[in-house]
């Protein structure tokens, strides 16, 4: 991620819309942008126009559309390819009642395709300045292309935020000083790369799928920003699992951002004909 000219805000429940609305208007005054505000149920228009002109949101543009007819992660995509946003906002689409702010199939559909980073937003305000992290995992050249992405993405929306910034690394590599040593720099090379002045790099010891979730408990981070989970062999026992257990460590907002596509490329080849159906059997949603 390196721009934002537009923001999506996908309301589905109602209950929600609050939160996702007034998140996505702090981000668009950040940054100068516009907030496509998509609802699910048209009865929902009046009370939402209200509350923009209420708040004098006029960045906001109320759009409907019919949630319920696809999945709800196929309908975000097709829209997204339609409407060429920067980033994806939306409330976790956890159903349970005692567990709605989870996350479902639907949200790492989206994440694992998304062109764009995908935006889960809780009820937890922001600090001032807001508290950022970013979580990485550098051990091999495909975790290194989703860091650099983490990165990429972190370190700019930390500018925009004036937020302070953690960059997270914890090294499993307990013995060999030659790879602990290889991946330090790979990690520094890549915080300089997109070096905003405002991070700091914390590296730890240990499996990040153990170490990073009780830190980032702790620390009760405004946002994390993470890889979406990866559907390559090897990988989702590694990153991907650090993934799900940072987001189920936090109670605050996560940024899941989608491998480069130097990494994504062989995943996408397999199932890009399966994709481009499903988008043709929505193109009637909106």
């Amino acid at each position: 991620m390196d721009k934002l000219t537009s923001i999506l805000a996908v309301v589905d429940r109602a209950e929600a819309g609050a939160v996702i609305l007034d998140k996505a208007v702090t981000l668009a005054r950040r940054f100068g942008v516009r907030v496509n505000l998509l609802l699910g149920d048209p009865i929902h228009n009046r009370t939402f126009a209200t509350l923009c002109s209420k708040l004098g949101y006029s960045e906001v543009t109320l759009q409907n559309a019919d949630l319920s007819a696809h999945p709800l992660h196929e309908i975000i995509l097709r829209l997204v390819r339609a409407t060429h946003p920067d980033l994806v906002i939306k409330a976790p689409a956890g159903a349970h009642p005692m567990r709605r702010w989870t996350f479902d199939a639907n949200d790492w559909l989206l994440a694992n395709n998304c062109p764009v980073p995908v935006l889960l937003v809780r009820d937890k305000r922001w600090s001032h300045p807001p508290r950022f992290a970013a979580a990485v995992d550098v051990a091999g050249e495909d975790n290194a292309h989703i860091a650099r992405g983490v990165l990429q993405t972190a370190g700019f929306l930390a500018l925009g935020c004036h937020a302070n910034l953690d960059v997270l690394y914890s090294e499993r590599e307990l013995s060999d000083e030659t790879v602990r040593m290889e991946r330090a720099v790979k990690l520094a090379q890549l915080v300089r790369e997109f070096h905003v002045g405002c991070e700091r790099i914390e590296v730890l010891s240990g499996a990040p799928e153990k170490v990073l979730p009780p830190l980032a408990t702790a620390r009760q981070y405004d946002v994390l920003v993470l890889g979406a989970q990866t559907r390559q062999p090897g990988h989702n026992t590694i990153f991907g699992s650090m993934t799900s257990r940072m987001v189920e460590a936090t109670a605050g907002d996560v940024v899941l951002v989608r491998a480069t596509e130097s990494a994504a490329v062989l995943a996408d080849h397999h199932d890009s004909s399966a994709r481009e159906q499903r988008f043709h059997e929505a193109e009637q949603l909106v």
